[in-house]
C-alpha cells in the first residue's frame, strides 16, 4: 500500500474513533479519559459492574501505564526524524523500502520542503520532549496502556507523514544534486514558520504555567483566561503551520500531514472537553464561564 495512504488511514481511524468515542459513555471514561479525569464514583462503578460491555470495557482500561510515559511518545519523535534524516540522505534501504511502495503523484513536495517539515518536526519533538523532562512532576495519574502505544505509533507515522508526499522529488534526485536550493520564501513559507513558532512559545509557555502551579489548582495565566487549553490550541495550530509549509505544488494544505491534524484536534477535543468538566466540578462553573474549550468561538 502507498505510504502516504497508510499514514492517512491510520489517522483517520483514529479520528473515527475520537469522535465516536464519546458518545460511549463506558468507552470515555474507562478507555479515553486518565488521570484525574477518570475517576467516578462507587455506585456508578457498580451500577455499570451489571453491563457486561461496560464491565469488558472497564477490564480493558484497567490495563494502564503511569501517565509519566508520555515523555516516551517524544523520544519516539526525537528518534524518528534522527531515523529519517540518515534514511532520506543516504537513500538508506527503509527509504529505499517507501519508495518501492510510493505512487508517483503529479504534485509533488520540493526537496527545500522535506528539509523544512523534517526540520520544523525535529524542532517540535525536541522542544516538547525536553518539556516532559523539566516540566513533569511525579504523579500517581494513569493512563490506559493502549492509549500509550497508540500515541507512540502516532509519532511514527507523522514522522514520515511530513516528508512522504516529497517522496517522488527524493526519489529523482540525482547523486551530484545537492539536497537544498537557495531561494526566495514563498508566500506559505512566510505564513507557516511564524504561526509554527508563535504556537511553539505559546504552548511552551503554557506548559510552564501549568508545572508551575500546585496540584489542582485552576490555571490563571493570560492565555488561560480565554480558553481552558490553550497548550491544545498550540498544538492544533503548530500541525496546521507545518500543513501549509510542506503542502505540494497546487495544494493549499499536505493532505497527509492534514490527517494528522485531524486525529490531533479530535483527540484533544475529548481531553479539553473532559478537562473543563472537571474544572467545573471541582472549582464551580463561574471560575470557568467564558471559558472555550480549545478552539475559541468555535469550541
Amino acid at each position: 500500500m502507498d505510504p502516504a495512504r497508510l499514514c492517512q488511514i491510520f489517522f483517520s481511524l483514529g479520528t473515527v474513533v475520537d469522535v465516536g468515542g464519546p458518545l460511549i459513555p463506558p468507552f470515555r471514561e474507562y478507555i479515553m479519559n486518565y488521570g484525574s479525569r477518570s475517576t467516578t464514583s462507587t455506585s456508578t462503578s457498580s451500577a455499570r459492574h451489571q453491563n457486561t460491555f461496560a464491565w469488558l470495557l472497564e477490564y480493558i482500561g484497567s490495563f494502564q501505564v503511569p501517565h509519566t510515559w508520555f515523555t516516551h511518545y517524544y523520544v519516539i519523535s526525537v528518534a524518528s526524524s534522527v531515523f529519517w534524516a540518515v534514511q532520506i540522505s543516504t537513500q538508506g534501504t527503509a527509504f529505499e523500502f517507501l519508495a518501492s511502495l510510493s505512487k508517483s503523484r503529479p504534485a509533488t513536495m520540493t526537496m527545500n520542503q522535506v528539509f523544512l517539515a523534517w526540520l520544523l518536526m525535529t524542532i517540535q519533538g525536541t522542544r516538547r520532549l525536553y518539556e516532559s523532562i523539566a516540566f513533569t512532576k511525579p504523579s500517581q495519574s494513569k493512563m490506559w496502556a493502549g492509549m500509550w502505544i497508540i500515541g507512540m505509533a502516532f509519532y511514527v507515522f507523522m514522522g514520515i507523514s511530513v516528508w512522504i508526499e516529497g517522496i517522488t522529488s527524493l526519489k529523482y534526485r540525482g547523486p551530484q544534486r545537492t539536497f537544498l536550493e537557495f531561494s526566495t520564501p514563498t508566500v506559505r513559507t512566510l505564513i507557516a514558520v511564524p504561526m509554527f513558532l508563535v504556537a511553539s512559545g505559546v504552548q511552551y509557555e503554557c506548559h510552564k504555567h501549568l508545572a508551575s502551579l500546585k496540584k489542582y489548582t485552576l490555571p490563571r495565566q493570560f492565555w488561560f483566561q480565554w480558553v481552558v487549553c490553550p497548550h491544545y490550541t498550540s498544538e492544533c495550530l503548530i500541525y496546521l503551520a507545518i500543513a501549509i509549509a510542506v503542502s505540494p505544488q497546487g495544494q493549499m494544505l499536505n493532505r497527509t500531514v492534514l490527517a494528522g491534524l485531524g486525529f490531533v484536534a479530535s483527540n484533544l477535543a475529548v481531553t479539553a472537553d473532559s478537562t473543563r468538566k472537571w474544572y467545573i466540578e471541582k472549582f464551580g462553573i463561574e471560575k470557568v464561564a467564558g471559558r472555550w474549550r480549545m478552539i475559541p468561538y468555535v469550541y
